[in-house]
């Protein structure tokens, strides 16, 4: 039906109407005025027009919707004001807040118009918290999931306590309010401008210190909280006030994700590159990945923990640095480690192996996450003690058991020899192996405890 047609047809069905002079017909004139302006009666599409400028954005984060949750903010007093931006990344923006209760603030914009984060579900997979109403078809919705999971991420760092690191406020779709890393409204530096932005030599970093630190952070971040940073590096770090701070916790990932100690070991390998180029002498990149994931050392966050990781960084100090070490790191790196006993399919093998000298204890990569000794032999219930004296350095394996460094082929002659026997073995060896066995044997029933006196004692205790 055209409702133009219609209204034209009104028109001149009324058109012969005069109206005369006088209030009545002037009111009635104005009305008539009044309705044919306000009411369209020409047909209009059904359909909303949306094109790019609807997706048109400012620094490539703020869009349309990101700032009317900005303004949301603001007009429920979140924060007061907002400033220009402080740092710029791959993922999001960060700018400058100031509220009239809590001072300076951050405020985090994420990127939903160039989307980096297409190739990042390797982050998410595994995770147990993204494992429902994760949608990847709104860009708006995937990146919304993105600042949720930094958020999280950071309320689980800021639990511990250990770990100085920017705490999250307020979490609303892509924006995140942080507080504020710096001083006097100028933000810290990042660690790779830490030494650039100390003028006075009396401030200049201590980089041995702050790898201390850095070591120290990383233990706390896979035992307490859980997590693999997965992109931890001098960028991701700032130095205030001569202590690390970690940021940038979005892409972290759960320490049982599929890919955790692929990334875990890609940090040890940031972390010790960087620090290798300020002058300190760095752990093996073994050394720091067992130091992290093994769950017999000490605690993290006492004492003890603390004289470990001195004891540690005083051998590989001793030590130095040299091209052999740089090898072992880089194929350290491409070695599959299985991040449980239950992903090792030949667990037996290796054992076997072991004892009769095929493989050697360095050769078994998992022992330290799987908190097993180093010869398969048992769990690991004690840290390694390790003495101060420059003597003991270089025997601090010895220190935790005599059998580690027994060599297979040391075995007492009056034990007997496990397993099956050996291949071209003569009939007088067949003989001495068995009169071993059944000597092994007897002797043992001499101290056995008969069944009846241990029942006694069972039940009396």
């Amino acid at each position: 039906m055209d409702i133009s047609s219609d209204y034209d047809d009104y028109l001149e069905e009324f058109d012969d109407l005069e109206l005369a002079d006088g209030p009545i017909a002037d009111s009635n004139r104005e009305m008539f005025m009044k309705f044919s302006q306000k009411v369209d009666f020409t047909t209009k599409n059904g359909y909303r027009i949306k094109d790019k400028s609807n997706r048109a954005t400012t620094d490539h984060a703020l869009d349309a919707r990101s700032k009317t949750i900005i303004f949301r903010m603001m007009s429920q007093e979140i924060f007061d004001e907002i400033n220009g931006c402080i740092s710029t990344g791959k993922e999001a923006n960060v700018y400058h807040a100031i509220s009239k209760s809590a001072g300076n603030l951050a405020l985090k914009v994420y990127m939903t118009s160039i989307m980096p984060f297409k190739s990042r579900d390797k982050y998410v997979a595994g995770d147990f918290r993204m494992r429902k109403h994760y949608n990847t078809s709104s860009s708006f919705k995937f990146v919304s999931k993105w600042a949720e999971k930094e958020y999280r991420n950071l309320k689980r760092i800021t639990q511990t306590g250990l770990i100085k690191c920017p705490e999250p406020l307020k979490l609303k779709g892509v924006v995140l309010l942080m507080s504020f890393v710096g001083k006097d409204a100028v933000p810290a530096p990042k660690l790779k401008d830490a030494a650039s932005f100390c003028c006075e030599p009396e401030d200049s970093p201590n980089w041995p210190a702050l790898y201390c630190e850095t070591l120290l952070y990383m233990r706390v971040l896979y035992q307490k909280c859980r997590l693999v940073h997965g992109d931890l590096s001098e960028y991701n770090m700032l130095y205030l006030d001569g202590h690390v701070w970690i940021i940038d916790v979005s892409q972290a990932v759960e320490h049982e994700a599929p890919k955790a100690l692929e990334y875990l070991r890609t940090d040890c390998h940031n972390v010790n590159s960087f620090f290798r180029k300020m002058g300190v002498c760095t752990l093996t990149l073994r050394e720091l990945f067992e130091w992290i994931v093994d769950p017999s050392l000490y605690e993290p966050g006492t004492p003890d923990c603390d004289r470990h990781l001195e004891k540690l960084l005083f051998i590989a100090t001793a030590r130095g640095h040299n091209a052999t070490i740089e090898e072992e790191d880089t194929a350290f790196r491409l070695v599959n480690i299985p991040r449980n006993l239950s992903s090792v399919t030949n667990f037996v093998r290796d054992l076997v192996h072991l004892q009769r000298g095929k493989l050697e204890e360095k050769d078994i990569y998992y022992a330290a996450v799987a908190g097993m000794r180093s010869d398969l032999k048992g769990v690991k219930d004690q840290p390694k003690l390790i003495t101060s004296s420059n003597s003991s350095i270089c025997s601090s394996d010895e220190d935790d058991s005599g059998s580690l460094q027994e060599s297979p082929t040391t075995h007492n002659k009056n034990q007997p020899i496990s397993g099956p026997r050996p291949k071209n073995e003569t009939l007088a060896e067949k003989k001495e192996r068995k009169k071993s066995i059944r000597d092994a044997k007897a002797a043992k029933r001499l101290t056995k405890i008969p069944k009846a006196v241990k029942k006694s004692a069972v039940k009396a205790k």
